[in-house]
């Protein structure tokens, strides 16, 4: 067994605590803005490369339009179509809500509502992260 009398407990200077949690915090705000500061960058470029794509997209369609006037009769007969089968789709599902809303009684729906609430929440606490109460971002 060794003695330990002759050591000495050594404490840390006056505000040292305090010195290393603004070193921390600091360190957090900077991370956060440097997370924000990337995200934001990547999301203007994002938008950039898709405006630039869409408006290449846009001229071609425009370019042979000019060019083939016939092209909007096909157009069009074309998304008379498309509106066609977009209203036998939204007559589909709403033929299978009402099916569905029939057979099953207020209880059941309660209980789905309920179950879909629980796993939106989930999915907003999987999607912002751990909630952090602190007694920084309470006061100041």
């Amino acid at each position: 067994m060794r003695n330990e009398t002759r050591f000495t407990m050594m404490t840390p200077a006056a505000g040292f605590t305090s010195r290393v949690m603004a070193r921390i915090a600091e360190y957090e705000r900077a991370q956060a803005r440097r997370r924000a500061l990337i995200g934001s960058a990547l999301l203007v470029i994002a938008a950039g490369v898709i405006l630039i794509l869409v408006a290449g997209w846009l001229s071609a369609w425009i370019a042979a339009l000019i060019t083939t006037p016939s092209a909007l009769v096909s157009l069009w007969s074309t998304l008379a179509t498309l509106a066609f089968w977009t209203r036998k789709f939204i007559e589909m599902v709403w033929t299978a809500m009402t099916v569905i809303t029939d057979q099953v009684d207020a209880s059941q729906l309660l209980m789905l509502g309920i179950g879909v609430f629980a796993l939106t929440l989930i999915w907003v606490r999987v999607v912002i992260g751990p909630f952090r109460f602190s007694s920084t971002s309470v006061g100041g």
